[in-house]
């Protein structure tokens, strides 16, 4: 009677919103700790370059940083939900519910407070990382410029993140202006020009007044091309861009992960009278937001760089490759053999 007392009691202070908090800030803190270890490595070898000041290096550390905040919280949102509702389900509270009469659309309706706070955070940070996604291209281009204008006479100004230099010309000598050498990120070909301009994401290089020494076949035979403006592309990134503005990023960013969370608990919710495990319920969690970031990845490549239009309306389909791949974990979970308890002879 008095376990009844108490299960009654604990139902009226909302079982499932505090642990779905617990749970949430637990998941984000440990994705977010692994994606800033993943940043710290990438960040370390610039870091350690004394060429390189902290003022060159902190846009690309805040656009990391932005990143790594943005995919934890995305991710840890519906897997703290997911977890919660297991544990719910696993203690016997979302039976007791339902035989009150509540629906489970009602039990996930308790999670609506701090799915507000969540998601005014991850809007706040995707509209940060839609801002910051510039940034590195911006930043080079800046370096690109000021070495340029250094330049001291028969010296060399390394420009870092494209693997470029500026040749200073010698006092007397007969190069009258600087003039920047680097090797394109296809074929090895080593190229010269008089200036040059970076895309956002640092994927393309555009030079003026640009020089190649193409390779042939035989070493007596040499090909060399001068052209009034060169498009190189293939440079590896060396921080994420975004497509989107800030906005609109939010807005998709946000719904997925809103839609994932609440579909995970109604899943795990509608097979309460099935055991779902722990890991099994962070599987269900975590497919959603996996799926998101992926397609949002995938069709922020493919966005036109001028007059995108009509093509961004696509992006209505990252929610729904959020929803598709929990609604798919949860049939599959639901589908595998149920592991039962052996009784002790």
């Amino acid at each position: 009677m008095a376990d009844g007392a108490t299960l009654l009691t604990r139902l009226r202070i909302d079982p499932i919103a505090r642990p779905a908090a617990v749970f949430a800030v637990a998941a984000t803190s440990l994705i977010l700790g692994a994606a800033l270890v993943g940043a710290l490595i990438r960040l370390l070898p610039w870091a350690l370059d004394p060429t390189i000041a902290w003022s060159t290096l902190a846009p690309f550390a805040k656009s990391l940083l932005a990143v790594a905040f943005e995919a934890a919280l995305l991710t840890g949102w519906p897997v703290g939900w997911a977890l919660a509702t297991q544990r719910l389900v696993e203690r016997g509270e979302a039976r007791v519910l339902a035989s009150l009469g509540e629906p489970p659309a009602r039990t996930i309706a308790r999670l609506v407070p701090q799915g507000v706070l969540l998601g005014t955070l991850l809007v706040f940070s995707s509209i940060v990382l839609g801002r910051e996604a510039v940034a590195p291209g911006r930043v080079v281009n800046a370096l690109l410029e000021e070495g340029r204008l250094s330049c001291t006479p028969g010296a060399t100004h390394g420009i870092p993140f494209v693997s470029a230099t500026w040749l200073c010309p010698a006092i007397g000598g007969e190069q009258e202006r600087p003039r920047l050498v680097g090797r394109a990120p296809v074929g090895g070909v080593v190229f010269t020009a008089d200036d040059a301009k970076v895309s956002d994401d640092l994927r393309r290089i555009e030079l003026s007044g640009a020089r190649l020494a193409l390779p042939t076949g035989s070493a007596e035979m040499r090909v060399r091309v001068r052209v009034d403006a060169l498009v190189l592309r293939g440079l590896s990134p060396w921080a994420r861009a975004s497509s989107l503005p800030p906005g609109l990023r939010a807005v998709v960013v946000t719904g997925s992960a809103l839609l994932a969370g609440v579909a995970a608990a109604a899943a795990i919710l509608r097979a309460r009278r099935r055991r779902v495990g722990g890991v099994a319920a962070a599987a269900i969690g975590a497919a959603g937001p996996l799926a998101a970031l992926a397609s949002l990845r995938a069709l922020e490549l493919r966005v036109p760089e001028t007059s995108p239009g009509a093509w961004l309306l696509l992006f209505v389909l990252v929610p729904f490759a959020a929803l598709v791949a929990v609604l798919g974990a949860a049939v599959l979970v639901t589908a595998l053999p149920e592991r039962r308890p052996t009784d002790s002879k």
